[in-house]
């Protein structure tokens, strides 16, 4: 059951755009004449990422009929502004491993890695230039503001039981779901989409994005890093406060809601009570309750769009994503329910 590859489903209709695009980067970095950089960025591109948003830049430009050649310079624009802001988080959040591999600040430091992400957002932007199309600029540079808005919510929000589902839903919509939507609206655009698909289009890369969120921030408690690629626990003994913790607070008892306010204020965190409490409401299943009614309305997004194998694509990719994870997210967190509740 968990050997479904969700990302087979879209590396189908596109494998030869992605190969053209990390042809194109590959050919741009070597331009650059900066070992470092190659380096970095060779690393990067080799260590497993999804490539999800350009992926989803490429299938809605074939659903969409555009073919020429400025899709390869959004795509590669959409990685490097993703993976930027992977290195800067990186640093901020003194991350060790990333789809299980070294991160690049490990391995080279903090100051190589926060330069070069600095670079990729400078080439990134450079791309869209050359794209020629000021909707596309304005597009990608909103998202890039939200990406960071958001980073520096999350950093600085304090606890406040009266917003913290509410600080939440703003930051996973800032930091993941704006980068989606940009993909999507861009693609929609260079393609000449009608301004109905282009909202259509923008709406349904949102909600895929804050499904994919709420789905991944589940994985800190329940996936293993061998399955996920996640340190398990990094968010909860940061300090990240996500769906699965607020939903056990909001439905907790006094004793449990002081355990809670103390891990979401102070250093102090037992995760294995965190995993007890979690189990003990339901809190996975109800997150998972929430990411399928973003689910659910991207892709009513779609569903207007003319039947071609890239729409067909789309909704696979879509359902797959969450229901892969779901399998993964529920067979773990049940194994570990067993020995919590054994122990």
């Amino acid at each position: 059951m968990l050997s479904v590859n969700n990302n087979d489903i879209l590396d189908n209709v596109v494998s030869s755009d992605l190969s053209a695009m990390k042809d194109f980067i590959f050919n741009s970095v070597d331009n650059e004449d900066i070992k470092l950089a190659a380096d970095v960025i060779s690393h990067l591109v080799k260590s497993g990422g999804k490539k999800i948003r350009p992926k989803l830049v490429f299938v809605i430009c074939k659903m969409l009929g555009y073919s020429r050649e400025d899709r390869i310079k959004v795509a590669a624009s959409v990685e490097f502004i993703h993976n930027a802001t992977l290195l800067h988080d990186d640093v901020l959040d003194e991350s060790e491993v990333r789809h299980g591999v070294e991160t690049a600040n490990k391995i080279w430091g903090n100051k190589s890695s926060i330069l070069v992400g600095d670079l990729l957002l400078t080439l990134a932007f450079r791309w869209l230039i050359e794209c020629e199309n000021l909707n596309i600029i304005s597009i990608l540079s909103r998202a890039s503001r939200s990406l960071v808005k958001g980073e520096i919510k999350q950093m600085t929000t304090c606890f406040n039981p009266n917003t913290i589902r509410k600080n939440y839903f703003d930051i996973i919509g800032e930091k993941t779901a704006s980068l989606f939507s940009a993909c999507c609206e861009a693609a929609s655009v260079i393609s000449g989409a009608t301004s109905d698909e282009i909202e259509r289009l923008k709406s349904f890369g949102f909600n895929f994005g804050m499904a994919f969120q709420i789905i991944d921030d589940m994985l800190d408690y329940t996936a293993s890093q061998s399955a996920s690629g996640k340190q398990v626990g990094k968010d909860f003994f940061e300090g990240k406060v996500t769906l699965p913790a607020i939903i056990a607070y909001e439905k907790s008892s006094t004793v449990e809601q002081k355990f809670w306010e103390k891990c979401f204020s102070s250093t102090e965190r037992d995760f294995d009570q965190a995993l007890y409490y979690i189990n003990h409401h339901n809190a996975v299943e109800l997150s998972i309750e929430k990411a399928r009614h973003y689910i659910s309305i991207a892709q009513n997004n779609i569903s207007t769009f003319s039947d071609s194998p890239y729409k067909t694509a789309l909704i696979n990719f879509l359902n797959a994503s969450i229901k892969r994870q779901t399998w993964l997210v529920l067979d773990i967190f049940r194994l570990i329910a067993i020995y919590l509740l054994g122990s």
